[in-house]
């Protein structure tokens, strides 16, 4: 059971990171449709469960050491290599954007510059990614049970304040359903399964049971669909407000007094902190094995060059970034379906 536990809280912590805790992802792809919303979430689930089963498959049986492995498996050689160079970006991008997070919540909430927001998050992340599995598995113990407590107690919060907020969504459609919400919940899926698989990947190499493993995603992917609902519901509560916002659970959360702000400022910058590990644990990976060159060094390197880029703004950095690399994972994720549906065939002839 424990192993399940570190397992989900390393799930958790790598996809939840700012965007689902700030609540900007969530209202790019899913609030922005109104009560559709709540199915593209129902969506995303499904796909979380099904296919954190299929990678975690793949990992255990051909013994990938990084996503970079997986990725040429999964897509062959010609494009494989293309693909690995755009999720390679993608994650880096990743790395911007949680830098950048911390920058514009310090910056917004507490009147700090900016900088120095930046600067102290990534000398932080650099000293617990360098301790690698242990370091990573231990910030998620502590930072997920955290902020999936405070996440839900948005939601709470707001349903107290707001009892007539569910019947409110369902029979006001404000704001007006649109299309589109199918294919906003397959790539917010498919961009977090990617970025979870950097992490599964040198993962399932230390942990030996693959039947803990997928467990632990399968729990890691119910309690993800919980927060995801829990924040839609709130940020559509809040509506227009919550809309215009850089950090929309923060925007609301001035509704619950400032002790209940000033803590769930404090998880949400926690949480970019988990994503932010998370990534540079995958990326450091992928450079120890691609590059030949040590695991820290390569933390180092990737720390030191997304400080610069991390200054476009969080905001911006979702809206521009996010799609793409949800389409480019989008084409991976059916890659693995389809390899493991071809691999299942040959094992039953």
């Amino acid at each position: 059971m424990g192993d399940v536990l570190k397992i989900s809280a390393v799930f958790i912590g790598t996809i939840i990171g700012a965007g689902l805790a700030s609540g900007q992802e969530i209202l790019q792809f899913f609030s922005l449709y109104g009560r559709k919303s709540f199915i593209g979430i129902t969506i995303c689930c499904i796909i979380y469960v099904v296919f954190s089963c299929i990678i975690v498959y793949l990992c255990y049986k051909h013994k990938f050491r990084s996503y970079n492995d997986m990725v040429i498996f999964v897509l062959g050689k010609k494009f494989g290599r293309v693909t690995d160079i755009f999720l390679t970006f993608f994650i880096f991008a990743g790395n911007t954007i949680m830098i950048s997070g911390g920058g514009a919540m310090l910056n917004e909430f507490f009147g700090l510059n900016k900088a120095v927001g930046i600067f102290l998050m990534a000398a932080l992340c650099f000293i617990v990614t360098s301790l690698s599995t242990k370091g990573l598995i231990a910030t998620n113990m502590i930072v997920v049970p955290l902020s999936t407590v405070m996440i839900l107690l948005v939601g709470i919060f707001t349903l107290k304040q707001n009892p007539d907020s569910i019947n409110y969504i369902i029979t006001s459609n404000s704001p007006q359903s649109k299309d589109g919400f199918l294919l906003s919940a397959l790539l917010y899926a498919s961009f977090n399964l990617i970025l979870a698989t950097g992490v599964i990947c040198p993962m399932t190499r230390e942990i030996k049971s693959r039947k803990k493993f997928i467990a632990g995603c399968l729990l890691g992917g119910i309690v993800l669909t919980i927060l995801a609902v829990s924040v839609n519901f709130s940020i559509l509560t809040y509506y227009p407000g919550s809309f215009y916002s850089e950090i929309p659970t923060l925007h609301i959360s001035k509704e619950f007094g400032a002790l209940f702000m000033f803590l769930l400022t404090g998880i949400i910058w926690l949480e970019m902190f988990s994503t932010e590990i998370s990534n540079l644990y995958s990326l450091g990976k992928r450079m120890e094995h691609s590059f030949k060159i040590s695991y820290t060094t390569s933390v180092l390197i990737i720390i030191l060059v997304s400080i610069p880029i991390s200054f476009a703004g969080f905001s911006n950095l979702i809206r521009i970034l996010y799609p793409p690399f949800g389409a480019v994972s989008l084409i991976f994720i059916f890659g693995c379906l389809i390899k493991t549906m071809r691999v299942k065939k040959k094992v039953t002839k």
